[in-house]
């Protein structure tokens, strides 16, 4: 079993926040019940291992430490769009992705690249990919579909 909801909600709210206190005492009810539910069919002799995905620090947000999506979506919009605002349609704070309003980017005179190169200059950033470049990366990691056949 894969419980995500910590993950998602520690990384959308931090590890503080009473979002991810609520979520953890939930699925400490629900891993009670599965407990629950192993001892009646099989007794208690079993082994159950449980681990985690990662730890999260309790560091603030700053310039220095974490910085959530939506610092990073205000950010841009600061940069290149601050009158309306309306560049960055939505954005997934569990997977990082952001979402462009790309007509409105055309609009503005940008490019996807040119968002991504202002992201790679912020020192808390390694790398951004448009999703031009990863869907070409994906395109050349795909074994060939001509009519060529391996002997």
């Amino acid at each position: 079993m894969n419980y995500k909801c910590a993950d998602f909600v520690g990384h959308k709210y931090g590890p503080e926040s009473e979002e991810l206190r609520v979520t953890l005492a939930e699925i400490d009810r629900q891993l009670a019940r599965v407990l629950r539910a192993l001892e009646a069919k099989v007794g208690k002799n079993y082994l159950l291992a449980v681990t985690a995905d990662h730890g999260m620090p309790s560091l603030p947000p700053s310039p220095d430490h974490r910085h959530f999506v939506t610092t990073i979506a205000d950010l841009l919009h600061d940069k290149f769009d601050p009158e309306g605002k309306a560049l960055v349609t939505s954005f997934e704070s569990e997977n990082c992705q952001i979402y462009i309003d790309e007509d409105r980017l055309s609009k503005l005179g940008l490019t996807l690249r040119d968002l991504a190169q202002f992201l790679e200059s912020q020192p808390y950033m390694f790398a951004v990919f448009t999703n031009d470049e990863v869907a070409r990366e994906a395109a050349m990691d795909k074994p060939p579909t001509s009519g060529a056949h391996r002997k």
